[in-house]
Formats: structure tokens, sequence, C-alpha cells
């Protein structure tokens, strides 16, 4: 009796033990299948993409042309930038040209107005006499002819004088102001600050409403 319930209970574990190796080579095919078929689809896959790839090379050669199309484009907006600018350039030197050109031909127009006598008595290397010379302004009626230094007259004595000689007064040494024959006339010696070997003689008259203007410029030896 104790035999045959053993040995039903071998054939049992033995069927169980069967039915459990036959689920695990069931279970190991499902994963090689699984496995296999992945592996496949991703290599149809990168396939597929390298023969579209293939099969259109226009597509990649569209995009190399628009590259270049957009690199061209590039160049020659900023090739146009640099010619605008080398125009603009250009006009501005020609407008600067002409400008100075206008300047010169007045310069000139001015001193061909000008007489200059040269050495026209002893101590005296060129005397001018310029027409374009004109009267600088005044506050006063009438000059006050006391040549006193700071005075309305005064100051406005020596930007007559500064008008003839080029000098400007705050530049200026005076050596000396004075009449020079007549209440609306007077002359000053004169010469730039830290050069008094260079000296100018400038002779000024009064005009009425207008005051002083320079009439005769020496300049001394």
């Amino acid at each position: 009796m104790n035999n045959n319930r053993s040995s039903r209970h071998e054939n049992k574990e033995k069927k169980v033990n069967r039915l459990y190796n036959l689920l695990i080579a069931v279970v190991a095919v499902l994963i090689v299948f699984v496995g296999g078929t992945m592996i496949l689809g991703n290599k149809d896959k990168s396939d597929n993409q390298a023969e579209t790839t293939q099969n259109n090379p226009q597509t990649n050669d569209q995009k190399t042309d628009k590259t270049a199309k957009k690199d061209d484009d590039s160049s020659k907006d900023d090739q146009a930038t640099d010619d605008q600018a080398t125009d603009d350039q250009r006009s501005k030197d020609d407008q600067s040209s002409e400008d100075d050109q206008v300047t010169d031909e007045e310069s000139n127009d001015s001193d061909s107005q000008a007489e200059v006598e040269k050495n026209p008595e002893p101590g005296v290397a060129e005397r001018k006499v310029d027409p374009s010379w004109d009267s600088v302004g005044t506050s006063q009626d009438a000059p006050a002819a006391t040549y006193k230094k700071g005075s309305t007259d005064w100051n406005e004595m020596l930007k007559a004088v500064g008008e003839g000689s080029g000098i400007s007064p705050s530049n200026m040494t005076v050596w000396r102001l004075g009449n020079n024959g007549g209440v609306g006339k007077a002359v000053a010696t004169v010469s730039p600050k830290g050069n008094s070997s260079t000296k100018y003689r400038v002779q000024i008259e009064w005009v009425d409403g207008e005051g002083w203007k320079p009439a005769v410029v020496d300049k001394l030896q």
C-alpha cells in the first residue's frame, strides 16, 4: 500500500517537472522570437532610411544649393554695403575738396585785392593795403581819443589792429598805441606774444557809425 502511494507521488512530481521544463522552453522560444523580430525590424528601418536617402540625392543637393545661395546672397549684401560706404566716403571727400577749393579761391581773391609793396622805406620789409578790410563795429558815437588801456575805445582799436595784423588781441603784445595825426587816426606797434622779433605797425582809421578799421599794415624789419 505504501509502495503504491510512493509510486504515484513520484509520477506526479515527474509530470510537474516536465510541465515546468516545457514552460521554460516555451518562454525561451518566445524571448528569442521577440528579440529577433526587434533586431530585424530596426535593421529594416535603417535600410529603408538609407535607401530613401540614396534614392533622393536631389534633396541633399537642394539643401546644399540653398545654403550656397544664402551665403552668396550674404556676400552680395556685404559687397553692396561696402560699395555704398565707399561711394559715401568718396562723396564726402569730393565735397571736402570742393569746399577747400572754394576757400582757397576766396583767399586768393582777397590776396589779389591787397596791394603789397616790398621795402617801401627803411625799416619796413613789407607794406600792405587791403580794400577788403572792414570796420570792426562799435558801441561809441565817436572815438574817445584818450588811449586809456582797458577802455572801450582801446579795446575796439586793438580789435582793428588785430584785423590788419592777423594777431588776436588775446595773443598780442602792444608796444605802442597812440595818435596818428588826428582824432580819427591811430597807430599801433604790436607783435605775437613770445615772438618779439616779428613786429607790425598798423595804422587804423575811424569810420562814423562803424568803428575802427585797418588802413595800412607794415611788417617791420
